[in-house]
């Protein structure tokens, strides 16, 4: 799967080829053939594949109950906080997951539908809904629940995507722990403006407390 996800991400599907997914896998192309019935198959397959490992980075991010008081707004915005910082670091470790959907994306295809219902828009609408009472509490920034997916993805992505590009211009490796972190701190401050930063060390309990509950 990582082969063939590195190689979809590098080559979109039309310039992607099992050839070279099996060449990069270290494996014989009729052993893909045996497991998969087309590239179609292994480009689906590929797909759950990065967004079970997204779903899974994301899975220690604990939402709490809406009641519309002060302290639960405060509550969902240390939530989507942290759930920035999680997406920031799958981005850096996962590029292609962005680069997969922007070769989907400058298209109309049946593909771009099936990725859209299944991955995209379950993400997309899950945004949207935290993001109207953090707006409406004044913690996030004025941008229109619509925008903010694309703020976000991009915003996050975009460094890991463009990694030759990042290094030429900052002259720092952008896959460095301490550059994606202060990357993360960067977007959280940029998106919840309003919102009061805990200490360093109170998110490394949370941290903590997040690893426990998925083991």
């Amino acid at each position: 799967m990582d082969a063939a996800l590195v190689e979809f991400g590098a080559k979109g599907f039309t310039g992607a080829s099992t050839r070279a997914i099996a060449r990069r896998a270290n494996a014989h192309q009729p052993q893909i053939n045996y497991h998969f019935a087309s590239k179609r198959a292994l480009w689906n397959a590929a797909l759950e594949h990065l967004f079970a490992l997204l779903g899974d980075a994301m899975g220690g991010v604990v939402v709490p109950p809406r009641t519309g008081r002060r302290h639960d707004v405060q509550a969902l915005a240390d939530a989507f906080a942290e759930g920035i910082r999680c997406f920031v670091r799958f981005a850096a470790a996962h590029p292609e997951l962005n680069r997969i959907v922007v070769h989907e994306a400058t298209a109309a295809s049946e593909r771009l539908r099936w990725m859209t219902k299944r991955h995209v828009r379950p993400f997309y609408e899950t945004v949207r809904a935290l993001w109207r009472p953090l707006r409406a509490a004044g913690i996030a920034a004025p941008i229109d629940e619509k925008l903010v997916h694309y703020v976000l993805v991009g915003a996050a992505s975009l460094p890991y995507v463009n990694a030759p590009e990042a290094r030429l211009l900052t002259g720092a490796e952008p896959t460095d722990p301490a550059w994606v972190e202060a990357h993360a701190d960067a977007l959280v401050a940029t998106l919840l403006p309003g919102r009061t930063e805990r200490p360093r060390a109170a998110r490394r309990e949370v941290a903590f407390a997040r690893r426990r509950r998925t083991k």
